[in-house]
């Protein structure tokens, strides 16, 4: 018998084999696919195709449902808090009406994905609670928004807050009302990133107050 020479289309493998076409496909592995014009049959080896194989696979797998975010929702303002918590339904949303419940809700042990939380309210701050949030959960404090109806007004709030607790960094203000798309867009891109340790308690870093409490 004369033997054939056969180059797979993908990465090049070349074989050479006594038997052509289906006695080939058969016993070696290999597939050949015809061109429409009658030209020489397009040969793929045994590891491209099986190759191709595993990803229609993946293809054809349904993608898995994404976790729904937890969001803390701070506003001291009743029907506001209401009215966000309600047009965020494809989030499981935790709501607080001043910045010390907000605290009192992540001292009881919930986890949050994101922190959303308004700026000027009586008692603590928008920016004071980042604060905080920042000396004791300095993991979740990098998931922190901040809404204002007033963005200027906020900003020099932050930039006080900044200086005398020597923060570089504050959270991202958007403007009120803040536009559904948006808000869940900001949320999405915060509660998505992907942090080392827990969202809600940092397993170091702690204040030195706290440690001791803890001996």
């Amino acid at each position: 018998m004369t033997s054939s020479f056969v180059v797979c289309l993908d990465c090049g493998e070349s074989s050479a084999a006594i038997e052509w076409g289906f006695v080939l496909l058969a016993r070696h592995g290999w597939s050949a696919q015809l061109g429409e014009t009658g030209d020489e049959p397009r040969w793929r080896c045994p590891s491209c195709n099986r190759a191709a194989t595993e990803a229609d696979a993946l293809a054809l797998e349904p993608e898995a449902p994404r976790r729904r975010l937890r969001v803390l929702l701070v506003d001291d303002q009743l029907m506001v808090l209401k009215a966000s918590a309600s047009m965020l339904r494809e989030l499981d949303v935790v709501t607080a009406g001043s910045g010390v419940e907000a605290l009192q809700r992540l001292a009881e042990g919930g986890h949050f994905d994101v922190i959303v939380s308004d700026v000027t309210m009586p008692g603590i701050t928008g920016p004071e609670l980042f604060a905080k949030i920042r000396n004791l959960y300095p993991q979740l404090a990098e998931r922190m928004l901040l809404v204002s109806g007033d963005t200027y007004g906020a900003k020099l709030a932050c930039r006080a807050v900044a200086r005398r607790e020597h923060i570089s960094t504050m959270p991202k203000i958007l403007d009120k009302p803040v536009p559904r798309d948006e808000l869940v867009r900001a949320i999405e891109e915060l509660g998505r990133r992907p942090l080392p340790r827990s969202g809600t308690f940092a397993l170091d870093g702690a204040p030195s107050s706290r440690r001791a409490q803890t001996k």
